[in-house]
């Protein structure tokens, strides 16, 4: 489940200031917390109490709990990670090889964690992600979008939050334009609709529980997108693929 970016905040602050009561948080309010009014602050406090992340000894002010300083800790790293990659972008087809490449390091122990932590409702979940993404097929922007909901709803899945947190580095929404240039390679070699066929085999492997048969549909997955991304791409792909990545990085966010 993904945490909400005001809870994160409100832990980092508390870790930074602790004990803190929440009148002194209330003058402290930026970023997500920015306009904050006193009410949803109160109840974001007592959400952060109720998971068993804060809580205020004798009611003098509020200080994390073990899990809660693991959570901030977490939270502070997932930001170093993701701020350290603030200079790195998608400008060329070797660019998109490589990401592809950090990817499957990543993605073939979340596929084997997944394997091994998975419940039925989240087999569920994946069953439903993968007919969206079928039924989507010819629709470009919505197939592109499923594709990415699949993966990263196993990472979802994974109790080990560090996995979790190389997975929101990988996915980072600055590389969003991955599935756009997969989508630009693949369509010229005729491979696009074997992304559905090589899910449902990690599927399968994850709803019979077998971690060896998760890991190696993963690998074969991203082992195939990146052979399309970087066995004989023309100069000419090269330079269609660097263009559009440059028109990418000039559209504002929002």
């Amino acid at each position: 489940m993904n945490e909400d970016p005001r809870e994160r905040a409100l832990l980092a602050l508390i870790a930074d200031l602790q004990p803190v009561g929440a009148r002194e948080i209330s003058k402290r309010l930026d970023g997500p917390l920015e306009g904050l009014s006193e009410s949803t602050l109160s109840r974001l406090l007592r959400r952060l109490d109720a998971r068993g992340l804060t809580h205020s000894p004798g009611g003098k002010g509020r200080i994390l709990t073990g899990d809660g300083r693991a959570a901030a800790d977490r939270f502070a790293n997932e930001l170093r990670w993701s701020q350290e990659l603030g200079s790195l972008e998608l400008r060329t087809a070797q660019d998109v090889a490589d990401l592809l490449h950090a990817r499957r390091g990543v993605e073939r122990e979340i596929a084997r964690a997944a394997a091994l932590a998975a419940t039925d409702a989240d087999v569920a979940n994946l069953s439903a992600l993968l007919v969206g993404h079928e039924s989507s097929i010819e629709t470009d922007d919505e197939r592109r979008r499923k594709a990415v909901d699949f993966h990263r709803a196993l990472a979802e899945m994974v109790p080990n939050r560090m996995l979790r947190g190389l997975a929101s580095v990988v996915f980072d929404p600055r590389f969003d334009h991955l599935e756009q240039v997969l989508d630009v390679i693949t369509e010229s070699r005729g491979t696009t609709r074997r992304s559905t066929h090589e899910h449902h085999d990690l599927l399968d492997a994850i709803e019979s529980r077998d971690p060896d048969a998760a890991e190696a549909a993963m690998v074969r997955h991203l082992d195939r997108l990146i052979g399309d991304a970087t066995i004989d791409v023309t100069p000419s792909m090269q330079e269609a693929i660097a263009v559009f990545l440059l028109a990418g990085r000039a559209v504002p966010a929002g």
